[in-house]
């Protein structure tokens, strides 16, 4: 028979509540500014959403400040980790739309069927209009997209510009796809039609 396991304990007293992480904490306040932006972030909410004392943010950030620092800094770890999903084929040996359709449909079927990604996104890029620490990890980001679409798009043209500007283009087109898209769930017809035009437009192909 296997030993239950034994229960924390706080101040000498035990307890079958698990003690919370960092992680916890950021998972809560992602559902705040998913649901009303940075605005929304305050610890005594989390507190009470979390069921615990104001103590216990204190043991993980040092203030407010500190939280939302570490929850940008998540959320910049995180967009870029995602990055390695959908890295193009460096070696060149694969066929370039094949490849940009199958990167766009994960891209958009995925963002259609995650809303709070993108509310969290775009929270993010609105706070960065008034804070310098969230606009310089946003242009990170954005320009770790747009650098991994060059990868892919240098094989279709030796003219370093026309690479960096059509991948400029892919990336803010697809950003918007994944405004339009997000929510519509079961509507396959639509993003298949949106990953074709895309991929058209930026291979330069006619006919659309």
């Amino acid at each position: 028979m296997t030993e239950p396991k034994p229960s924390a304990r706080i101040g000498g007293k035990a307890t079958d509540k698990p003690q919370l992480t960092r992680d916890n904490w950021l998972d809560a306040a992602a559902g705040e500014v998913a649901a009303g932006g940075f605005g929304n972030l305050r610890v005594l909410t989390l507190s009470k959403k979390l069921g615990v004392t104001r103590g216990s943010f204190y043991w993980h950030f040092k203030d407010h400040e500190d939280l939302v620092t570490s929850f940008l800094n998540r959320w910049r770890d995180r967009r870029l980790h995602e990055l390695l999903y959908w890295k193009p084929d460096v070696n060149g040996t694969g066929d370039v739309e094949a490849e940009l359709k199958s990167i766009l449909e994960l891209l958009l079927t995925d963002a259609s069927r995650n809303i709070r990604r993108l509310q969290v996104e775009l929270a993010v890029r609105d706070f960065a209009r008034r804070n310098d620490y969230a606009a310089d990890l946003v242009a990170e980001v954005d320009a770790a997209r747009i650098d991994q679409n060059c990868l892919l798009l240098q094989r279709i043209s030796s003219d370093p510009r026309r690479v960096r500007d059509l991948s400029t283009l892919l990336y803010v087109a697809t950003i918007g796809s994944q405004v339009v898209l997000t929510g519509q769930k079961g509507d396959e017809d639509a993003i298949s039609r949106i990953e074709d035009l895309l991929a058209r437009v930026v291979l330069g192909q006619g006919d659309m």
